[in-house]
């Protein structure tokens, strides 16, 4: 090798150590694992794999998602929207037959605020359990985007009051 070849090779060499110190190093991402976490379309949707259920009669959950409330808790599963800006939160009660109670409420943001404020809540519908071997199965269609529609698959052992309900849904790991 001529020593021509060789400065070059040497200079190509030292670029290149440069160029690599200098590319950007990506933060690690730390995942949560306890959450469900699908986009479509600038939409989130965020479901906790543990799911609370926090009402156990139609009265309670009526009265809770009816009204604006000082305080704003962790939803089960909440959907925020990029036009027009809402925040939905999900709420569920389970009745002591096993049928699944799907309460809504509706947080907006006007233009150039940045806060979202409650706007309306109400009973959405209601899902009879499916009978499964290990206890109740509800499956809820929760809409994301146009194009796309996500179904939750909530699980619980037939005991009432719940507590909570194990939340998966096809093709999430």
């Amino acid at each position: 090798m001529t020593a021509h070849r060789a400065g070059i090779l040497a200079v190509l060499a030292a670029l290149l150590l440069v160029a690599v110190r200098a590319a950007p190093q990506s933060a690690p991402v730390a995942l949560d694992q306890s959450l469900i976490r699908i986009q479509s379309q600038g939409n989130e949707l965020f479901a906790m794999r543990e799911a609370p259920v926090a009402y156990s009669t139609l009265e309670q959950i009526a009265t809770r998602i009816a009204g604006a409330s000082a305080t704003r808790t962790a939803a089960p599963v909440r959907v925020i929207r990029t036009s027009p800006p809402q925040e939905i939160d999900y709420l569920f009660s389970v009745t002591n037959g096993g049928t699944l109670v799907l309460g809504e409420r509706i947080h907006t943001r006007a233009a150039g605020e940045r806060h979202y404020v409650f706007a309306r809540g109400a009973i959405l519908r209601s899902y009879p359990s499916f009978s499964v071997p290990d206890g109740w199965l509800w499956l809820v269609d929760v809409p994301l985007s146009r194009e796309t529609t996500v179904t939750l698959q909530l699980r619980a052992r037939a005991h009432w009051p719940l507590d909570s309900v194990s939340v998966t849904t096809a093709n999430v790991p």
